[in-house]
Parts: structure tokens; C-alpha cells; sequence
């Protein structure tokens, strides 16, 4: 994965905790500590151990925690791929995000991205479909990520905006499936 992935996951439980927990987390999940930056890649299964040991040792499930660092995630990536989103519009950006992920997905030489695609189905409705090669498949992640993105947008009304999931791999599905809705003002 992406360094930017790395980087934010310590920063994130750092923040809700302390840095003598994240060394716990390492220690645990059988990591040697390092720095990690940003525009390096790393592998997958030390993001999967990390998430592993926090949800062993937290009171919120893997899924939980995936959400939740999804959220975190979002604004960062955003940030550090600017350059790839063209629209300023959350719903357009949305509906483009096969061109956004192809384009990251492009200039890097070492991490595979999975599918995502966004289809606009009303001027207040997407549909995002997210398919990955990964094992474990971040579904948790995905919709976390989904619902971080569209609060970095003005535009979104974030209150007003919802991230429904209405298909999931874990379930027997062939992807997931989300509806990000705004809602309207009578």
C-alpha cells in the first residue's frame, strides 16, 4: 500500500492514544518499528496486522476501526493526490472516480489500487461500486474513506449527505455497493 496509508493509520491511533500504545500495536502484531513516508509503498499485510492487533485490543471491531481510520484517510489522500480530482463538485467527483483512481493508480509503480467506479443516478445520488484484489477486502475501509472524501467537499453538506452500503463482498456479493445521497431542503 501506499505510504500516505502507513503514515496516517499511526498518526491516527497515536491520536487516540499515545505513542507508547502505537509501539504496543507494533510490538504486538510483530512489526519493527520505522518511519514511515508517505511516497514510499509498503506491505499490505503489515496495514492488515496493524488493523488485526487494534481491533483485538479495542472495544470496537475491525470493521469499526476501518470506518473510522477511513474518515482520517480521506482528507489526507485527497490532499496528497489533488492534482488527479478535476472537479470541485463532490457529486462530479463521485461520479468520476474510475478516472481519479486509474490516474493515481498510473504514477505509482508498485501499489495496485482497487476498482472504483461512481455512476450518477440523480443529481443527488451515486452509486459507488469498490472491488479489490486485497485480502482482506477493507470493505470497513472503503465506506470510511467514502464518507471522509465527501466531507472534504463544501459543496457536499456534509450533515445532509449520507454513505448508505447496500452490497458488500463479506456478504456473498461481488462487490460493494454504496449510495452517497445528499438530501435536499423541501
Amino acid at each position: 500500500m501506499h505510504g500516505i496509508v502507513h503514515k496516517t493509520l499511526k498518526e491516527y491511533v497515536v491520536s487516540r492514544t499515545d505513542e507508547d500504545t502505537w509501539e504496543t500495536v507494533l510490538e504486538r502484531a510483530g512489526i519493527e518499528p520505522r518511519l514511515y513516508l508517505p511516497v514510499t509503498t509498503y506491505a499490505d499485510d503489515e496495514i492488515d496486522a496493524i488493523l488485526a492487533t487494534l481491533s483485538s485490543m479495542a472495544t470496537q471491531n475491525r470493521a469499526q476501526i476501518e470506518r473510522d481510520f477511513g474518515r482520517t484517510l480521506a482528507p489526507e489522500l485527497r490532499t496528497t493526490f489533488t492534482a488527479h480530482i478535476r472537479d470541485d463538485d463532490c457529486f462530479a467527483a463521485l461520479e468520476n472516480l474510475a478516472v481519479i483512481v486509474e490516474s493515481v493508480d498510473a504514477s505509482s509503480d508498485e501499489t495496485a489500487l482497487p476498482t472504483v467506479t461512481g455512476r450518477r443516478e440523480g443529481a443527488d445520488r451515486v452509486r459507488v461500486t469498490y472491488r479489490t484484489h486485497r485480502e482482506p477486502t477493507y470493505c470497513g475501509l472503503a465506506r470510511g474513506l467514502l464518507e471522509g472524501f465527501v466531507a472534504t467537499f463544501d459543496d457536499a453538506g456534509a450533515e445532509a449527505t449520507t454513505v448508505t452500503k447496500v452490497a458488500c463482498v463479506e456478504d456473498g456479493g461481488d462487490a460493494c455497493v454504496f449510495f452517497v445521497e445528499r438530501e435536499r431542503d423541501g
